[in-house]
């Protein structure tokens, strides 16, 4: 198992920019908080600022984070989950958060033929995911997001990693439609290169640890995997009902 210290990680993204993608192993998602959360110390006792974590893994780092940031630094857990086209699952049309908003890309939806006719199929798988959103928001502790809460703010989303990056870039496109945030950063230990490079095209910056060019599964940067340390599971008991005990982190 490999410690990252603070020079190392610096040096992880001197290889970033080497494109070598040097990989770091952390002890857990609390040791990769502390190490991001020296990386964002430009936001330290902002006002405007909001952490939203958009996964179990990513609510433990984002707690860190907020607690780095100043005690005056909400944190939220901000679930989105994307709208799936009934003929191509992988294609989303929009997408539900744990708030009850709702955006749909009506455009793409006309193109793939969802139209009056299918409009009660759209409709319904709305609102089984809004119901499935519900039950998992009310399992957070914290208050959930609102639009007071959210608009006109920095809002800093923050994962335990990005491989894929469906789930961040489902919450940025949803952020971005949904509340008229003055600025949204990126802030994950791990994230693939070339999705950092798309990403950058839509947020004011992304702030990560290491960059490589190969990812794999999110898990395999951590020294338990999605199972959760005893650290960690202290700081889910807060968060959620049940803690990490139930299912301990998403994968992405």
């Amino acid at each position: 198992m490999v410690s990252l210290d603070r020079r190392q990680s610096q040096d992880t993204g001197r290889d970033r920019n080497r494109g070598t993608g040097r990989q770091a192993v952390f002890s857990d998602r609390i040791q990769a908080g502390q190490q991001l959360a020296g990386n964002l110390q430009q936001f330290a006792g902002d006002s405007s600022v909001v952490v939203l974590s958009i996964s179990r893994g990513g609510a433990v780092v984002g707690s860190v984070i907020a607690e780095s940031l100043g005690p005056d630094i909400p944190h939220l857990y901000y679930v989105v989950r994307a709208i799936p086209c009934a003929t191509m699952p992988r294609l989303s049309l929009g997408s539900v958060a744990g708030d009850g908003s709702v955006r749909v890309d009506n455009a793409l939806a006309k193109s793939v033929g969802v139209d009056t006719s299918s409009m009660s199929w759209l409709m319904q798988s709305i609102e089984d995911i809004d119901e499935e959103l519900s039950s998992e928001q009310a399992r957070f502790h914290l208050p959930a997001p609102t639009s007071a809460a959210l608009q006109d703010r920095t809002l800093i989303v923050v994962d335990d990693g990005i491989e894929a990056g469906d789930m961040m870039r489902e919450a940025i496109m949803h952020l971005r439609h949904c509340y008229q945030a003055s600025k949204i950063v990126v802030a994950v230990p791990v994230c693939l290169a070339d999705l950092r490079r798309q990403l950058q095209r839509h947020v004011a910056c992304v702030v990560d640890i290491v960059s490589p060019i190969f990812v794999g599964s999110i898990a395999r940067w951590y020294a338990l995997g999605v199972v959760a340390s005893e650290a960690e599971q202290r700081v889910l008991s807060c968060m959620f009902a049940g803690g990490a005990s139930d299912s301990g982190f998403d994968v992405e």
